[in-house]
């Protein structure tokens, strides 16, 4: 847009290979509370740099995609002002990037389900009412107006729960390094003890809380340019389990009634992606090495590896391929039952096999879509009292999928054979709809080798 601007201020036929174009000014329009310097570090191009005209509509385009992508703001658009064209052909302009601020304060109420996930909610918990979790939720975003956030939360339900968090992503001048600090504590009554048929099997404890867990610890962040972070965790756990979940299974904690382990993580995060809420355009690329178990008390000890690698595609302006690989392996020995968790939780699985959890050592598994946009819009609505929830955008998407995975367990019992050492395989077709605030909600069918068809909903902004 901006650089069709200037561009159309002189004869094309003057512009050669090497014409520049240099940014006297770059300036933001729409900040109220955000600093400029937040924003300012998400632009590929700086004043007084010069640039090859060629280049120009990409470097603008990728600065105003990464300033939406700090979760800051609804829509940045930019344009060029106070254009100049030398006799070489060569530009100089101010840059203008025009921003809308998102709401940042969510005082909330809690209300969400305790299951993994929607369909197992529905489909094996019979839409179970009591398995909820209700309580209030503050999240104070852009505190400061320099991106950082405050969480404070205190749930009841189905899992009773108090978190905190804080964010800073810049503690320096040069902004490269943050921390985030954050504790909790959780307990509750119905404890997943073990699975049977590759199926999460509840337990509830009457007389005492099934199971209890604390965590505190820190993370810090490193970002050096625009697209690579590191990250460096350290957190400590403590897990208590009563006397019935321990008869339900003796090997949840292995023999134990608490488990205790110190916990350190290295990740590296490269994000090329166009939008990090539904990419259609870049790559992504995750690396963790985790070590569970650094002090002499600890009683759970493991090693964990995992890579991402996801690659996303744009075709024509109405089609995309998406595609995601994961894989992960730990310490091959005989592992508590929560530490052999993998598919099947925290978003990770095969589509298709959603109700179902499968644990293991070694699993690998890869997402795939191809997304026809069919509808492309957005809506003011001028009426509404808070500003910020005014702008509305809706792009609607139709997306055939096929998913294939792994899941490797040398000691896999008898009663979850049937999805453990045996190729995954599910595919479908599914209605994406993405709007405001990173929402991001799917309606999929699917069909699974194993004889499994269903439709799953979900709100997972990955492929």
């Amino acid at each position: 847009m901006g650089f069709l601007l200037f561009i159309s201020l002189f004869n094309p036929l003057e512009i050669s290979a090497q014409s520049v174009f240099t940014a006297n000014k770059i300036l933001f329009k729409g900040l109220r509370r955000t600093k400029t310097t937040i924003v300012s570090r998400e632009i590929t191009f700086k004043t007084g740099q010069k640039i090859l005209i060629a280049d120009t509509s990409v470097l603008f385009r990728k600065s105003a995609a990464n300033v939406f992508n700090t979760h800051l703001f609804n829509y940045c658009r930019y344009e060029t002002d106070s254009v100049r064209v030398d006799s070489a052909g060569n530009c100089s302009a101010d840059v203008i990037f025009y921003v809308s601020e998102r709401w940042y304060t969510f005082p909330s109420p809690i209300f969400e389900l305790a299951d993994r996930n929607f369909n197992e909610w529905l489909y094996d918990r019979k839409a179970d009412i009591r398995r909820v979790n209700v309580g209030m939720r503050f999240i104070q975003k852009n505190v400061r107006g320099r991106n950082e956030d405050l969480i404070l939360s205190i749930q009841g339900g189905f899992t009773r729960r108090f978190d905190f968090g804080y964010v800073i992503p810049y503690l320096d001048k040069k902004q490269i390094f943050g921390l985030r600090l954050k504790a909790s504590f959780a307990n509750n009554k119905d404890v997943a003890v073990r699975s049977d048929g590759n199926r999460l099997v509840y337990k509830r404890d009457e007389t005492s809380f099934g199971r209890e867990r604390m965590a505190a610890g820190f993370q810090i962040s490193a970002r050096r340019n625009i697209y690579d972070y590191h990250f460096l965790d350290a957190n400590y756990y403590y897990n208590r389990i009563s006397d019935s979940t321990y008869l339900e299974n003796p090997a949840y904690f292995l023999g134990r009634d608490f488990q205790r382990f110190g916990e350190i993580r290295y990740s590296f995060v490269s994000d090329h992606r166009n939008f990090r809420n539904f990419g259609t355009k870049g790559t992504w690329l995750s690396l963790f090495i985790t070590r569970n178990g650094i002090l002499p008390v600890d009683n759970f000890r493991i090693w964990i590896v995992r890579g991402i690698l996801a690659k996303y595609t744009t075709l024509k302006p109405w089609l995309f391929l998406g595609s995601k690989i994961d894989i992960e392996l730990s310490t091959n020995q005989k592992q508590p039952y929560l530490g052999t968790r993998v598919l099947g939780f925290d978003n990770r699985f095969v589509r298709g096999y959603e109700r179902y959890v499968m644990e293991g050592n070694f699993n690998v598994h890869t997402r795939n879509s191809v997304r026809f946009k069919v509808l492309s819009t957005h809506y003011h609505a001028n009426w509404f009292p808070v500003r910020q929830f005014r702008f509305i955008p809706v792009d609607i998407y139709i997306s055939p999928f096929a998913d294939a995975g792994y899941v490797r367990n040398a000691f896999v019992l008898e009663e979850n054979k049937r999805l453990i050492n045996t190729p995954l395989l599910g595919y479908g077709i599914g209605l994406n709809i993405v709007t405001f605030y990173d929402v991001v909600f799917r309606a999929e069918y699917s069909i699974t080798r194993h004889g499994d068809k269903g439709l799953y909903l979900s709100f997972l902004s990955d492929i």
